[in-house]
């Protein structure tokens, strides 16, 4: 398995990209499950529902815009991958949060929900071999590969989870 090329993804997902260690995406994103519940145990309650600024998501908000994207982008993969052309839409990531109850839920809810929406999709995607993750199709107006929405899925969760990190459980 190779990491994604500079022309399989737009540059403004390089920083994402970057984040991801190795060529093994799939051995990558199954250990990312047990990194991000390692470091969602240890928040303190009390900091559960804390924004670090004013407009600024909280940590549950945080977790539950990991897990939207993830959804997300996985369809994105799936359809790609099964080589529908379709173009499909983008999402306003901001309208999601506001519209959804994260800070209502439990943050131990919120970690069991990413792990089973990751376990589900690792499901499919172990079953990608080269010519799934070289498809490419179109999402918000951009072309993109598989391999790079894998990467790109992976990169995000680690740069909210070094968000949550640097900007939230300091003292």
């Amino acid at each position: 398995m190779k990491r994604p090329q500079e022309n399989e993804y737009p540059n403004y997902y390089q920083h994402y990209i970057d984040l991801v260690s190795g060529n093994n995406i799939i051995k990558s994103l199954g250990s990312q499950v047990m990194d991000i519940q390692a470091v969602i145990s240890q928040i303190p309650e009390e900091k559960e529902n804390f924004a670090y600024a004013k407009d600024k998501w909280t940590i549950k908000q945080v977790i539950g815009h990991i897990i939207d994207t993830e959804r997300i982008l996985g369809y994105r993969a799936m359809r790609f991958a099964r080589k529908d052309q379709t173009p499909l839409s983008g999402f306003d990531e901001n309208k999601y949060v506001a519209n959804a109850k994260f800070n209502n839920q439990s943050l131990y809810n919120l970690a069991h929900e990413f792990a089973i929406v990751r376990e589900a999709n690792l499901a499919l995607w172990k079953q990608f071999e080269e010519e799934e993750m070289n498809q490419t199709g179109n999402a918000n107006g951009i072309d993109v590969s598989v391999r790079a929405i894998l990467y790109m899925i992976a990169g995000h969760a680690t740069h909210h989870v070094n968000v949550i990190k640097t900007k939230y459980l300091i003292d």
